[in-house]
Order: structure tokens, then C-alpha cells, then sequence
């Protein structure tokens, strides 16, 4: 039983990390199956593209020209390149580009086709940061309002964050593959009378542990960012000495990344990883211990 012990959270992690990889990678094509075509993304850099299969959602293209040969099902931004359309080419949405011409645009784009430079295809293109800052915003007063209340477990998460990161991260991906595996279990396994309750339960924890450990990761950063060395260098400091200030360095910085195409997404995901895993780790801040500890009785 105590070999058993030992090896479960080594072998948790491991099946946390296949199961991520089935989820995150795409799968081979088998048989008369068709692989998924390299061009069946999002974002495009550097290099030209034909879109030979139907995309859903936004299209973006930055430094290249645009074949479009098959339906776009939302907008379709091509900077510093040209967009020509063929075939069953179609754009649901709206088309914006720069840099380039567009040809045969003809009754197949749904919504309208301007120029970045215009204003309505600046104000197009920045719809999505738009809505990405709005929820930075709200990340930013939930962030003062929880280090406000709660400055010191913030405080102590941010160091384990700091000292154990590889604990933290492994112990954030074992988490969150146990929230997908239990709420499936309770989805599908559990009458509904008993199981809606428990996955409403789930949702509410898993909701309250990424916005701790997401907070203690912005102390964190901002703590690296712009944390005092010394006792002395801090002794001297008029701004940028408190919790709330690294907390609000640390969303900031991170803020900033997450508005960067593919890249902000990719650093938003393994900060929360990170969050939940401090979150596990430091016990929301208090450091108690999960389940009673024993203690020998005295004489």
C-alpha cells in the first residue's frame, strides 16, 4: 500500500499529461480518412496560404497573401498581403486587409471589405482586443479587490509560485484534468437530481481556485518585474513596494501579452496552470493542512 503511495502521483501526472496531449494534438489520419490540412488554423505568419477547407471563426494573416478557396465563417484580416478568391471561396463575415489588392471579391463576402487603414476596418480589427481588454479590466478589480482583502495568502502563494514552479505547474495540470474527468463523471455517470448539484459545486471551486492562483501568479510576475532586492532598496522605494502594486504590475504585463496573436493565449493557458496548481499547493494562502493532521497524544 505504501509503494502504491508513492507511485500515484507520479502516474497521476503522467495520465494528466497523455491526456492533455490527446486533447491539445491532432490526431493521424487512419484509413480513407483525411489528415487536418496544415493551413486549418487561426493565424498565419510570414508566408502565403490558401484556404482549402471550410474555417471556422476569424482568420488572420500577417505578412503574406490569401488564396481563399473555400468558406471563412467569420472575418477574414490579411495585413501586407493581397486576398484573391476562387472556387467556393467565401467570406461569412467581413473582409479587412492592407497592403494589397483584393480580386474576384464579387458577391462572396457577406459582410463589407475596407481597408485597415479606414476607420471601420480599424474599429473591425479591434473588436476582439477590444473585448480581450474589457476582460483584462475585470481581472484587474477582481485582482485589487482580492489583494485588498487577502494580501498576505496572496503574498505566501506568490513565493511557492516562485520557489516551486515545477511543483505548482504539475500539480495545476493534475487538477485541472481531474475537473474535466470528474465533471464528465458527473455528467454521465450520476442520476441528474445528485449530479447537476455536484457539477455546480465543481464549477464554483474550480471558478474560485483559477482566480486565486490567477492572482497569485500576477504578484508573482509583478514581484520579478519590479520587486525589491533588499531590505534597503525597499526601505527606499515611494511607489512600487506593496502587494497591490505587484499584483497590478503582474496583470498588466500579462494583460499585454494575452492581446498578442496565438502567443497571448498559449502564455494565458500555462499561467493558469500555474494558478490553479498554487492555488492546490498553498491552500488558497493558509497553508493548513488538507485533512486533519495525527498528533500523538501527551501523558
Amino acid at each position: 500500500m505504501l509503494k502504491f503511495s508513492r507511485l500515484l502521483v507520479p502516474l497521476t501526472t503522467i495520465a494528466a499529461m497523455v491526456a492533455l496531449a490527446m486533447i491539445l494534438l491532432p490526431t493521424g489520419a487512419t484509413g480513407a480518412e483525411r489528415a487536418p490540412s496544415p493551413q486549418a488554423r487561426s493565424y498565419v505568419f510570414g508566408h502565403d496560404v490558401t484556404i482549402s477547407e471550410p474555417m471556422q471563426g476569424t482568420v488572420q494573416v500577417y505578412g503574406g497573401s490569401v488564396i481563399v478557396a473555400n468558406l471563412i465563417a467569420g472575418d477574414l484580416l490579411v495585413v501586407g498581403g493581397s486576398v484573391k478568391f476562387t472556387g467556393n471561396g467565401r467570406v461569412k463575415g467581413n473582409l479587412i486587409y492592407t497592403g494589397g489588392n483584393v480580386t474576384d471579391a464579387e458577391n462572396r463576402v457577406d459582410g463589407h471589405v475596407y481597408p485597415l487603414a479606414s476607420l471601420e476596418g480599424a474599429a473591425a480589427s479591434m473588436t476582439k482586443n477590444a473585448i480581450v481588454a474589457s476582460l483584462l479590466l475585470v481581472w484587474l478589480v477582481v485582482a485589487i479587490v482580492v489583494t485588498l482583502m487577502s494580501g498576505r495568502e496572496i503574498r505566501l502563494s506568490s513565493v511557492e509560485v516562485r520557489t516551486s514552479a515545477l511543483h505548482c505547474f504539475v500539480l495545476g495540470l493534475v487538477a485541472l484534468t481531474s475537473f474535466v474527468l470528474t465533471a464528465i463523471a458527473f455528467s454521465y455517470l450520476i442520476p441528474y437530481v445528485i449530479g447537476i448539484p455536484l457539477l455546480a459545486a465543481l464549477a464554483v471551486f474550480a471558478i474560485l481556485t483559477k482566480v486565486y492562483g490567477m492572482i497569485a501568479v500576477f504578484h508573482a510576475i509583478g514581484t520579478l518585474l519590479a520587486g525589491s532586492r533588499s531590505r534597503a532598496q525597499f526601505a527606499k522605494r515611494t511607489w512600487l513596494r506593496g502587494d497591490l502594486a505587484m499584483v497590478v504590475i503582474g496583470v498588466l504585463l500579462l494583460g499585454a501579452i494575452r492581446l498578442i496573436p496565438a502567443i497571448g493565449t498559449i502564455a494565458w493557458g500555462m499561467a493558469s496552470i500555474f494558478g490553479v496548481g498554487t492555488a492546490l499547493a498553498t491552500k488558497f494562502g493558509r497553508r493548513e493542512p488538507w485533512f486533519l493532521a495525527w498528533r500523538p497524544a501527551e501523558a
